[in-house]
């Protein structure tokens, strides 16, 4: 190659690179979508129209603000236009990033179908956002009164449900609950409102949902349906699925599908890992359109529900290092599914507001499927793991660790090996902290033949693994004993101000880091002298202080009243 010709080469090579280089485009509240151009100093105002704009490689950051779908609280029930629905695809290397700009706290408040709708789009990352559904707004009489409504697609009428089989919702008489009641298939629409989703794949693949909080979500907090490539993790996911007349769980994956439908691989693809899901329900009785008959009960509200997926034909699902607390039905549930590992989570009194003794881990039709070291601690009067139906087959459970607390109900339903029933010995379970107690025998007692090299908050696991989500020490676990006492730390518990004094730890060049109970990190602070003061600004609740230099790691527990 001559020097000229490597010359034009250069030229085009950097040219190229400075086309195809990744752009950074900022939505804030005081932008504007008609004279914006995207930059720091001329915002968009909406995610959507950084949406239209993006490209390959970009990343949007939205700064501090609450935002909201432009038809919010309208009034109308049945639809309105969704805040943020996101179509553009990134590549292999080059994906598409949506998150707040650093340090900045986005709310994104809708009372639509979707809050986020990610359809037809690819190598897309969405993390960092507090995604907000209008739950709170809604009474269980409202809820009650509009059971019944839906739209028939036929003539685009309104009717209800209540008329044409003769009951008074929640009043199932003539009927009595748990009877199946007889009614038309049709193909309907029910008002959105009462069953709005927070973040939905939909028809993607290499989509990372990360780093979220959904809340408040009167349908399912985070859901893939007929995806692939999708991994959910480190996401707080509550006070969801309240509302909704539709099959939900908080974190749902449905009807997956190889993407592209050429694609081979066996190996895992679709993960859901580290979220913190608890305190979701279902109030409502559910029904579905395309049945003769409603079964009279409440049976919705699984934390994290893999169903029907029978559709996909290669690759694995993963669920692994999850917490699953105080959910209305069962903390996990693996329904119509093959190929599934199910390792390292904690399953706790799940099972609230159902109508079975389903309440920890149960599984319905699957083929291929690993149930491993997981702690399931059920409800009195519930199991905590067992079959809802079969057949199952090609299935292991191993080094499983179970209890209930002194109910009637047997320990499992038609699972009698692969677990131990014994009390797992929470830090403090009530305060959501399902570390482990140096006693709990869910030490050391995992299966090598788990998958897991990190736990819940990221910390390796070591040769000989814990049962549960939390490896003993990676949250109150300390590799320094004297410096540990050596640290002031005060009030604990405190209302907002805590105070550190470091002086005599020896702590100099490092930095401190405070985590949420789900692992999601708050907030980070240089260390700079020997007394810090922190403003804890976020709900009450346990959070994880983290201080560490070079030489030293040091975790310690406040609570935020």
């Amino acid at each position: 190659m001559n020097k000229v010709t490597f010359f034009l080469s250069l030229v085009y090579f950097l040219f190229f690179n400075s086309i195809t280089a990744q752009n950074i485009l900022h939505v804030a509240t005081i932008g504007s979508d008609s004279s914006g151009n995207g930059s720091e100093s001329n915002p968009y105002k909406t995610l959507q129209k950084a949406e239209q704009k993006v490209k390959a490689g970009d990343t949007v950051y939205v700064h501090t603000g609450t935002y909201r779908n432009s038809d919010f609280n309208d009034g109308d029930i049945w639809g309105g236009e969704n805040l943020l629905k996101i179509t553009a695809n990134g590549t292999a290397t080059n994906y598409i990033t949506f998150k707040p700009f650093p340090g900045d706290v986005v709310i994104l408040e809708f009372d639509a179908t979707y809050g986020v709708l990610i359809k037809d789009s690819s190598y897309l990352i969405f993390e960092g956002f507090d995604i907000k559904g209008i739950s709170d707004n809604i009474t269980q009489t409202e809820a009650d009164d509009a059971w019944g409504l839906y739209i028939d697609k036929n003539d685009g009428q309104v009717y209800n449900l209540e008329d044409e089989i003769g009951i008074s919702y929640p009043n199932p008489s003539p009927y009595k609950r748990g009877d199946d009641i007889p009614k038309i298939s049709k193909n309907l629409t029910k008002p959105s409102y009462f069953s709005g989703k927070g973040i939905v794949a939909n028809n993607s693949h290499h989509i990372i949902i990360r780093n979220n909080i959904v809340r408040e979500t009167p349908g399912s907090g985070i859901r893939s349906n007929g995806s692939d490539y999708v991994t959910i993790a480190n996401n707080e996911v509550y006070n969801c699925t309240f509302y909704t007349t539709a099959g939900s769980g908080a974190v749902t994956v449905a009807e997956a599908k190889v993407i592209p439908e050429n694609d081979l691989f066996e190996g895992v693809k679709i993960i859901l890992e580290k979220n913190y899901i608890h305190h979701n329900e279902n109030r409502m009785v559910s029904y579905a359109s395309s049945k003769d008959f409603l079964h009279f009960v409440i049976d919705e509200g699984t934390g994290l529900f893999l169903t029907r997926n029978l559709t996909y034909n290669h690759g694995y699902i993963q669920i692994s290092n999850n917490i699953s607390s105080y959910n209305g039905a069962s903390g996990i549930v693996v329904h119509f599914t093959e190929r599934v590992i199910v390792e390292h989570n904690t399953v706790f009194k799940n099972g609230t507001t159902n109508d079975s003794s389903a309440g920890g881990i149960g599984i319905n039709n699957t083929d291929k499927l690993t149930i491993r070291n997981n702690i399931s601690y059920a409800e009195p009067n519930h199991w905590a793991i067992g079959t809802l139906a079969n057949p199952n087959t090609s299935l292991t459970v191993a080094n499983n660790l179970v209890y209930n607390e002194d109910g009637s109900e047997s320990i499992s339903r038609n699972i009698s090996t692969g677990w131990t029933e014994e009390n797992p010995l929470f830090e403090d379970s009530v305060n959501g902290d399902f570390s482990l107690k140096s006693t709990s025998p869910a030490i050391d007692n995992g299966s090598t033949d788990g998958t897991q090299t990190t736990d819940y908050f990221g910390n390796n696991r070591d040769t000989s693994p814990d049962i549960g989500a939390i490896e003993f020490g990676s949250v109150l676990g300390i590799k320094d004993e004297d410096k540990l006492d050596a640290i002031q730390m005060y009030p604990n518990p405190t209302k907002s101000l805590l105070n550190i004094n470091i002086k005599d730890a020896n702590l100099e060049k490092g930095k401190i880091e405070i985590f949420d109970i789900s692992g999601r990190l708050i907030q980070s602070k240089l260390i700079t002298k020997d007394w810090i003061q922190l403003d804890l600004k976020g709900p009450i609740g346990i959070y994880v202080i983290k201080i560490q230099n070079n030489n030293s790691i040091i975790i310690k527990k406040v609570v935020k009243q």
